[in-house]
């Protein structure tokens, strides 16, 4: 292969979303897959039509907030990814079984030990503030491969997450990163987060790949920061990212 560029690309929102993201009237391609096997992610053909040219003329290489396990579990073409909000780095993609990278393995393993208490406590506080609400917050410590990464919590109310979520995100250390998207609120340990991972591999697909632009593309804020590490940066329109760059 001989591509024309490298492309570090978010998944869900981007190329792929749920069903009631999705535009009415439109053949929708099932791309992601729960763990039974049903369909949950869906493509337009326009996005069909960019994964197949991400697949064709570029180095793809996936920058997702999804587990390995839930990434394993898409039909995409990707040669390589960061999952995990860049917790982990993963060589290889479908057609070549992706391995973790050690070395990114020992460093995560490394900069996030100080933070395993605060880890708990936000857990924690989460579970109360739900209690007290009466909420049924979904809430989760993130790990892979042994490793708590980061703490989640989810509900299918997105207005009362973001509301009930909204005084711990006021007080969260500036270090921390709080991904808010949908119906997700993410908090994530100082070291953690994609333009970390993507800062890490950039210089070997650089230098594997002389010459070729980055294209960094994804639709949340907090994607910024990767897509920053690129030559060129790519949004959907109507992405919070759009909405905050193009208003």
């Amino acid at each position: 292969m001989n591509p024309a560029a490298i492309a570090l690309v978010d998944i869900d929102d981007t190329l792929i979303q749920t069903r009631r993201k999705c535009p009415a009237g439109v053949e929708l391609t099932p791309i992601g897959f729960d763990s039974q096997g049903n369909p949950v992610s869906f493509a337009t053909p326009e996005q069909v039509r960019l994964i197949d040219w991400l697949a064709a003329s570029t180095v793809f290489f996936a920058v997702t907030a999804r587990s390995i396990d839930a990434l394993g579990r898409t039909r995409l073409p990707f040669a390589g990814a960061i999952a995990a909000h860049g917790g982990v780095i993963l060589t290889g993609g479908h057609a070549d079984p992706p391995e973790n990278r050690a070395d990114w393995a020992a460093h995560m393993a490394a900069t996030l030990a100080p933070h395993q208490p605060k880890l708990a406590d936000y857990a924690r506080i989460f579970a109360e503030i739900a209690a007290e609400s009466g909420l049924n917050l979904r809430i989760r410590i993130v790990e892979e491969a042994g490793l708590p990464l980061y703490v989640v919590a989810s509900h299918d109310d997105e207005a009362a997450l973001h509301r009930l979520c909204a005084p711990i995100l006021t007080d969260l250390p500036s270090e921390w990163t709080a991904h808010v998207h949908g119906r997700v609120v993410a908090l994530l340990p100082p070291g953690l987060g994609k333009a970390h991972a993507v800062a890490h591999i950039l210089p070997e697909l650089r230098a594997k790949w002389p010459g070729r632009p980055v294209i960094g593309i994804g639709d949340a804020l907090t994607d910024a920061g990767f897509m920053a590490l690129c030559d060129y940066a790519m949004t959907p329109t109507g992405s919070p990212l759009a909405e905050r760059l193009l208003k």
